[in-house]
């Protein structure tokens, strides 16, 4: 990384970027001082109490949505204490982590927060799993019989196949490789990570050629996606994260750093302004290429 990208990463005016980087792209641990220091200026910031202040709401996609801004900042639940576990196993118990299309990003942040040594997350996420259809992918969730007849063979939805991605990509970086590991990878580098088999310009998902942030179940970008199978292992010189870069590349600047090209309009956290350089679209843009 260039260091002037690096230093924009780290100021200390966005803590929870900086957090992130130390831990994950400088590989720095816990116990190092830089990464205490910067945990304490989080932890006291407005940007932790607004995440804190929507864990403690009563509805379940509050809490989702703060319980994904907390894995995306790089925080564990022993960095937040008393304040979540209690939050996190309500909305376990009301949900039993169905929530629509967004249980398998619960269960990837659930476990990028330490909740992997928890039998009640780790059975669910081996349940799950077992779940992956012949071709790699994972299939819609819908009881719509227009839209998913158990009767006739349905493809996977690619949309949920790249949560599931994430999460796989999670359990790696945590030393954990689930048996459909390589069936998910192949699924994305058969296809060039973005692209229809029966048509390899056409993406199978639109927003998949973007940097949608913070990430949503149905809306990941490909600054994740590429990272994710980056930290699966997927050598840089290979075809399909070629193709990956040279999409990735397409929202990088003069200066090196990317470009947010879109988000939700009330997103889990303020990540950065739609159009203009984004500080988490870098990181992840960085780290995919390492």
């Amino acid at each position: 990384m260039d260091p002037t990208i690096l230093n924009w990463l780290l100021e200390e005016q966005t803590p929870e970027v900086r957090l992130r980087t130390l831990k994950e792209y400088l590989k720095l641990p816990d116990e190092d001082e830089e990464v205490i220091n910067c945990k304490r200026l989080l932890l006291q910031s407005k940007v932790y109490e607004r995440g804190l202040k929507k864990l403690k709401k009563d509805k379940p996609w509050d809490k989702y949505d703060a319980i994904l801004a907390f894995a995306e900042w790089g925080l564990t639940r022993d960095d937040i204490g008393d304040d979540i576990d209690d939050e996190v196993f309500a909305l376990i118990e009301s949900t039993g982590f169905k929530m629509l299309c967004g249980e398998p990003l619960l269960l990837r942040n659930l476990v990028k927060l330490g909740y992997y040594t928890e039998d009640i997350v780790k059975n669910e996420i081996d349940s799950v799993l077992k779940l992956i259809k012949d071709d790699g992918g994972f299939g819609c969730i819908s009881t719509n019989k227009k839209t998913n007849d158990p009767r006739k063979p349905h493809k996977s939805c690619a949309r949920l196949t790249v949560e599931y991605l994430l999460l796989a990509a999670e359990l790696h970086l945590q030393g954990y490789k689930p048996a459909c590991e390589d069936a998910l990878v192949h699924y994305f580098t058969k296809r060039n990570i973005f692209y229809r088999t029966d048509d390899m310009q056409t993406p199978m998902v639109e927003v998949m050629l973007g940097t949608f942030y913070p990430p949503d179940p149905i809306k990941i970008g490909a600054h994740q996606i590429v990272y994710a199978l980056r930290a699966l292992g997927c050598e840089p010189e290979s075809e399909a994260m070629q193709a990956g870069y040279s999409v990735l590349n397409q929202h990088r600047l003069e200066n090196g750093r990317f470009v947010l090209t879109a988000s939700k309009s009330v997103p889990a956290f303020k990540a950065g302004y739609v159009g203009e350089e984004n500080k988490w679209v870098t990181l992840y843009a960085c780290m995919a290429q390492e």
